[in-house]
């Protein structure tokens, strides 16, 4: 199976703090890690763990962050379509983990970034698409190819998007957290409002919490396993919609992949970094 994804590319510096400063203040972290981020681009590389054949289609740069993006997203076994337009790199993230693994999270994004479109055939043998809401006019043009052919639509709503509007008629399956908010809907109604858009399939995290997941018009939560203990939480929902789209597109039910999902995004809050739980992975 061959999976595409398409969104925002990061490059992450991670520091381990005791606690996030206030004003004015300095503190001394106890670690610090650079590596790759993204929704897009950590989901894509938990397919990858998962052996799902990820193609990433993200403005990303010639430059020496944008160079060393492309190289650990390869190492990963990502597959990359760089439509980056201009000499830049791709976006900055900082990124402070606090003693209880809790994140504080300052980015760029793609502010500023110029980008171009992938090639027609961007999607030719794929079995399932994930789009974060970050690249929407490209998201919107793939979404709907995708749609003309049978392909499944995951969106990873980690929160609402001016515009995303035009995009929710061409999801299948919306995947959102307790921090996405629909103008105009109540918040108890979000799932069925992304189900009156078009979804078959709309689920809503709600971090450690259960899982609530509308499918065939019935409601279903899926209760959390507890983690053992928690490293960070940088990532665990990316890795939670990477590891819902490889078991999509590999022809799994949608509750049956959000479970497994769900699991292995427990795993991976229990590892440091957003892909450190690929450690613990047995051969």
């Amino acid at each position: 199976m061959r999976t595409v994804f398409c969104g925002l590319t990061t490059i992450d510096l991670v520091q381990r703090v005791e606690r996030v400063p206030g004003p004015n203040e300095k503190v001394v972290s106890d670690s610090a890690l650079l590596d790759v981020g993204g929704p897009a681009a950590n989901a894509a590389r938990t397919a990858g763990a998962l052996g799902a054949f990820p193609t990433l289609v993200s403005p990303i740069g010639p430059g020496v962050f944008g160079s060393l993006a492309s190289e650990w997203l390869r190492s990963s076994g990502v597959s990359i379509v760089d439509i980056c337009a201009d000499d830049g790199d791709p976006a900055i993230s900082s990124v402070s983990i606090d003693s209880d693994g809790n994140r504080a999270v300052i980015s760029s994004n793609n502010t500023g970034r110029t980008h171009g479109f992938p090639d027609e055939d961007i999607l030719d043998g794929a079995t399932a698409l994930m789009v974060d809401g970050h690249l929407l006019d490209v998201q919107i043009a793939l979404a709907r190819t995708a749609e003309s052919l049978g392909i499944p639509v995951v969106l990873d709503g980690g929160s609402y998007k001016p515009g995303l509007d035009a995009l929710l008629g061409h999801v299948t399956h919306a995947v959102v957290s307790a921090d996405f908010h629909l103008p105009g809907a109540e918040d108890a109604q979000v799932l069925e409002t992304l189900v009156g858009a078009g979804a078959q399939f709309a689920a809503r995290t709600h971090g450690g919490g259960a899982i609530e997941a509308i499918v065939d018009g019935k409601l279903y939560k899926l209760p959390i396993q507890k983690a053992a203990h928690v490293a960070d939480s940088l990532g665990a929902g990316d890795v939670l919609h990477g590891a819902f789209t490889a078991a999509l597109g590999a022809g799994q039910d949608p509750l049956s992949s959000l479970a497994a999902a769900a699991q292995l995004a427990t795993l991976s809050v229990q590892s440091a970094g957003a892909m450190g739980w690929t450690e613990n992975l047995e051969d």
